[in-house]
Protein backbone atom coordinates (compact mmCIF):
# COMPACT_ATOMS: atom_id res chain seq x y z
CA UNK A 1 0.00 0.00 0.00
CA UNK A 2 1.58 3.37 -0.57
CA UNK A 3 1.75 6.35 1.49
CA UNK A 4 -1.10 8.00 -0.96
CA UNK A 5 -3.48 4.98 0.00
CA UNK A 6 -2.57 4.95 3.62
CA UNK A 7 -3.34 8.68 3.90
CA UNK A 8 -7.11 8.18 2.13
CA UNK A 9 -7.77 5.25 4.35
CA UNK A 10 -6.87 7.30 7.30
CA UNK A 11 -9.11 10.46 6.22
CA UNK A 12 -11.96 7.77 5.35
CA UNK A 13 -11.69 6.43 8.54
CA UNK A 14 -11.48 9.63 10.52
CA UNK A 15 -14.55 11.42 8.36
CA UNK A 16 -16.41 8.61 9.36
CA UNK A 17 -15.80 8.72 13.19
CA UNK A 18 -16.73 12.03 12.86
CA UNK A 19 -19.77 11.55 10.89
CA UNK A 20 -21.03 8.90 13.75
CA UNK A 21 -20.25 11.30 16.37
CA UNK A 22 -22.57 13.88 14.22
CA UNK A 23 -25.36 11.61 14.34
CA UNK A 24 -28.14 12.25 16.17
CA UNK A 25 -28.88 9.90 18.48
CA UNK A 26 -32.32 7.98 18.73
CA UNK A 27 -34.60 9.43 21.50
CA UNK A 28 -34.66 7.89 24.48
CA UNK A 29 -37.62 5.67 25.38
CA UNK A 30 -40.31 7.24 27.65
CA UNK A 31 -39.70 7.71 31.51
CA UNK A 32 -42.31 5.81 33.37
CA UNK A 33 -43.66 8.86 36.09
CA UNK A 34 -42.28 7.72 38.98
CA UNK A 35 -44.43 5.34 41.84
CA UNK A 36 -44.32 5.75 45.30
CA UNK A 37 -42.05 3.35 46.82
CA UNK A 38 -43.20 1.84 50.00
CA UNK A 39 -40.01 0.42 51.66
CA UNK A 40 -41.78 -0.98 55.20
CA UNK A 41 -39.46 -3.05 57.52
CA UNK A 42 -40.75 -6.43 57.01
CA UNK A 43 -40.24 -7.04 60.55
CA UNK A 44 -42.49 -3.81 61.19
CA UNK A 45 -44.55 -5.25 59.32
CA UNK A 46 -45.13 -8.42 60.94
CA UNK A 47 -45.28 -6.85 64.45
CA UNK A 48 -48.20 -4.61 62.95
CA UNK A 49 -50.05 -7.58 62.09
CA UNK A 50 -49.75 -9.10 65.62
CA UNK A 51 -51.20 -6.28 67.06
CA UNK A 52 -53.45 -5.47 64.92
CA UNK A 53 -54.69 -9.08 65.38
CA UNK A 54 -54.50 -8.47 69.37
CA UNK A 55 -56.28 -5.07 69.71
CA UNK A 56 -57.67 -3.84 66.68
CA UNK A 57 -59.17 -7.12 64.46
CA UNK A 58 -62.52 -7.27 66.70
CA UNK A 59 -63.80 -3.84 65.26
CA UNK A 60 -61.84 -3.27 62.09
CA UNK A 61 -61.68 -6.79 60.22
CA UNK A 62 -58.86 -9.49 60.22
CA UNK A 63 -57.85 -7.55 57.55
CA UNK A 64 -58.69 -4.27 57.95
CA UNK A 65 -61.84 -4.18 55.64
CA UNK A 66 -63.65 -2.91 58.28
CA UNK A 67 -67.47 -2.89 59.41
CA UNK A 68 -70.03 -2.93 56.04
CA UNK A 69 -72.20 -0.22 57.53
CA UNK A 70 -68.98 1.85 57.80
CA UNK A 71 -70.32 4.86 56.15
CA UNK A 72 -73.47 4.54 58.01
CA UNK A 73 -74.36 7.46 60.97
CA UNK A 74 -75.20 4.54 62.78
CA UNK A 75 -77.45 3.88 66.11
CA UNK A 76 -76.69 5.73 69.62
CA UNK A 77 -75.62 2.70 70.82
CA UNK A 78 -73.41 1.28 67.64
CA UNK A 79 -70.20 2.86 65.82
CA UNK A 80 -69.21 0.80 62.81
CA UNK A 81 -65.53 0.52 62.46
CA UNK A 82 -64.25 1.55 58.99
CA UNK A 83 -62.10 -0.13 56.91
CA UNK A 84 -57.51 0.71 57.05
CA UNK A 85 -57.32 -1.12 53.85
CA UNK A 86 -56.91 1.87 51.75
CA UNK A 87 -60.64 1.76 50.67
CA UNK A 88 -61.65 4.05 53.30
CA UNK A 89 -61.01 7.34 54.80
CA UNK A 90 -57.86 6.49 55.97
CA UNK A 91 -55.98 7.54 52.85
CA UNK A 92 -57.36 11.23 53.57
CA UNK A 93 -55.25 11.36 56.50
CA UNK A 94 -51.26 11.77 57.40
CA UNK A 95 -49.33 9.50 59.02
CA UNK A 96 -49.66 11.89 62.28
CA UNK A 97 -53.28 11.83 62.37
CA UNK A 98 -53.80 8.27 61.87
CA UNK A 99 -51.30 7.68 65.05
CA UNK A 100 -53.24 10.84 66.68
CA UNK A 101 -56.69 8.82 66.30
CA UNK A 102 -55.23 5.59 67.64
CA UNK A 103 -53.08 7.17 70.10
CA UNK A 104 -56.35 9.32 71.40
CA UNK A 105 -59.14 7.36 70.61
CA UNK A 106 -62.67 8.46 68.85
CA UNK A 107 -65.45 10.57 70.71
CA UNK A 108 -68.70 10.54 68.66
CA UNK A 109 -69.53 14.58 68.65
CA UNK A 110 -73.06 13.88 69.33
CA UNK A 111 -72.90 12.79 72.89
CA UNK A 112 -69.13 12.87 73.55
CA UNK A 113 -69.50 8.84 73.58
CA UNK A 114 -66.07 6.58 73.15
CA UNK A 115 -66.43 5.29 69.72
CA UNK A 116 -62.91 4.07 69.82
CA UNK A 117 -61.01 3.36 72.44
CA UNK A 118 -57.92 6.05 73.00
CA UNK A 119 -54.20 3.38 73.13
CA UNK A 120 -52.06 5.83 74.40
CA UNK A 121 -50.15 4.41 77.69
CA UNK A 122 -51.08 0.76 75.95
CA UNK A 123 -49.30 0.91 72.68
CA UNK A 124 -46.05 2.47 71.98
CA UNK A 125 -45.15 5.18 69.19
CA UNK A 126 -43.01 2.09 67.93
CA UNK A 127 -46.45 0.08 68.02
CA UNK A 128 -49.00 3.07 66.81
CA UNK A 129 -46.07 3.15 63.85
CA UNK A 130 -45.54 -0.43 63.18
CA UNK A 131 -49.70 -1.15 63.41
CA UNK A 132 -50.01 1.63 60.66
CA UNK A 133 -46.85 0.17 58.46
CA UNK A 134 -49.19 -2.94 58.40
CA UNK A 135 -52.28 -1.42 57.20
CA UNK A 136 -50.88 1.08 54.64
CA UNK A 137 -49.08 -2.31 53.48
CA UNK A 138 -52.68 -3.21 52.46
CA UNK A 139 -53.26 -0.80 50.30
CA UNK A 140 -53.22 -1.06 46.69
CA UNK A 141 -50.09 0.41 45.05
CA UNK A 142 -51.93 2.76 42.85
CA UNK A 143 -54.15 3.80 46.62
CA UNK A 144 -50.90 4.24 47.97
CA UNK A 145 -48.91 6.19 45.17
CA UNK A 146 -52.41 8.84 45.26
CA UNK A 147 -52.08 9.08 49.19
CA UNK A 148 -47.72 9.68 48.71
CA UNK A 149 -48.07 12.26 46.40
CA UNK A 150 -51.49 14.03 48.35
CA UNK A 151 -48.80 14.05 51.70
CA UNK A 152 -45.99 15.51 49.37
CA UNK A 153 -47.97 18.10 48.18
CA UNK A 154 -49.45 19.01 51.82
CA UNK A 155 -46.29 19.00 53.74
CA UNK A 156 -45.59 22.12 55.52
CA UNK A 157 -42.84 23.78 54.21
CA UNK A 158 -40.08 24.51 56.48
Amino acid sequence: MTRASVMRVGWIAGLAVLAACGKEQPPAAPVAPATAVRQFDPASVARGAALFAEHCAQCHGPQAQGHPDWQSAGSQEFAAAPPLNGTGNDVKRTRAEMAATIRNGVRRKADKADIMPAWKGRLTDRDIDDVINWAQSLWPAEVYEAWSKAQATTAPKG
